[in-house]
């Protein structure tokens, strides 16, 4: 079976938790010594009491290699979850969107809205910048600096980066850094196949997609059954392509899908994609659409299920496949990986 989509609550509680563990990870305590401080002054890293100095530095890029490679086989398996939900880009953007939602229902077109939602995004941007530069130098005495205006250049400049960067990032660009920017985003072809889930339309339940009166009931409830999927795909090619195929027929209640084609998939996906166009290369896997869809279609006297996290393989009847080349070549890297990092810890001690 594949993974499902996380449920819907974690689309709240998620961005809560890491936000949370994030910035509280600078303060937390281990032997009298901040837990993570990878200290550059003193060149000394410490990871909940575990010190590494310049000379095992080594150690500390395996284990960098390990979770990297550890992520590609996870993308590889369960498609695109650390994109849709735990990627730090989408964690922010995720925190900036309740903001601006927050500002804009409480001030409407109010001129002090604009003012009010960029005040506090660069308060959240400067906190977070602050939060990771005591990853690298003490918070306490960091703060304590802060507050008296006596940082010095290296600090003021790293906080000024980052907290621009966060405000930019999650504020403006959003989906154009997970379009354009991140590298991961460019690998996923790479990771992923006809195996791999991802949020996917099943075109012949929605099919011919359109409003209709109240009460006809789902295609189960009417019996119409699926259609074929060369036929879905067709009306799917002549709604994503209407410049091709012309503007499509009208089709009496009895024969439409069960898309009602409200659109709300599209204004929920924070990448505003059309996940009835067909899989795309810059779905996150977040599942907004999913949510939104299912949400759409309860309102309508219809059942859920008509955008699902699936693989195009089991899709299409197939059974799930777990082991492939992919597969067996990425459990190969990370077994490697982790035996030189094993290997290197030993000669360590």
């Amino acid at each position: 079976m594949n993974p499902p989509t996380l449920p819907s609550w974690t689309r709240t509680a998620l961005p809560v938790m890491l936000l949370i563990g994030f910035h509280a990870l600078p303060w937390l305590r281990w032997d009298g010594r901040q837990a993570v401080l990878l200290d550059v002054v003193e060149r000394r890293f410490d990871v909940f009491g575990l010190t590494l100095w310049p000379s095992q530095a080594g150690l500390l890029l395996g284990a960098l290699a390990v979770l990297a490679v550890t992520l590609a086989l996870c993308t590889h398996l369960a498609g695109r979850l650390w994109c849709g939900h735990a990627c730090p880009q989408t964690v922010w953007s995720t925190l900036y969107a309740w903001v601006e939602r927050g500002t804009r229902r409480l001030l409407g077109k109010s001129p002090a809205e604009p003012i009010a939602r960029h005040a506090l995004w660069i308060g959240i941007a400067l906190w977070t910048a602050l939060s990771f530069v005591g990853l690298f130098t003490p918070i306490q005495s960091l703060l304590a600096r802060a507050v008296a205006l006596r940082l010095d250049g290296f600090e003021s400049f790293w906080i000024v980066f980052y907290t621009v960067a966060t405000w930019g990032n999650a504020g403006f660009l959003r989906r154009h850094v997970c379009r354009l920017l991140c590298p991961f985003a460019r690998l996923q072809p790479l990771l992923r196949d006809g195996h791999t889930p991802r949020m996917l339309y099943l075109a012949p339940r929605g099919e011919p997609r359109g409003p209709r009166r109240p009460g006809g009931g789902s295609i189960a409830q009417r019996g119409r059954g699926l259609l074929d999927p060369g036929t879905a795909q067709d009306y799917v090619f002549r709604w994503a392509h209407p410049q091709l195929a012309g503007p499509m027929p009208r089709f009496a209640d009895d024969r439409l899908g069960d898309c009602t084609d409200c659109r709300r998939c599209v204004q929920a996906c924070p990448m505003t994609l059309d996940v009835r166009d067909g899989p795309q290369a810059d779905c996150l896997d977040c599942g907004a659409c999913a949510v939104a869809c299912e949400q759409s279609q309860r309102a309508a006297g219809l059942g859920p299920g008509l955008i699902q996290h699936i693989s195009p393989q089991r899709l299409a009847g197939h059974r799930p496949q777990w082991i492939r080349q992919r597969t067996l070549a990425l459990l190969g890297l990370l077994s490697l990986l982790l035996g030189l990092v094993v290997l290197g810890a030993a000669l360590a001690g």
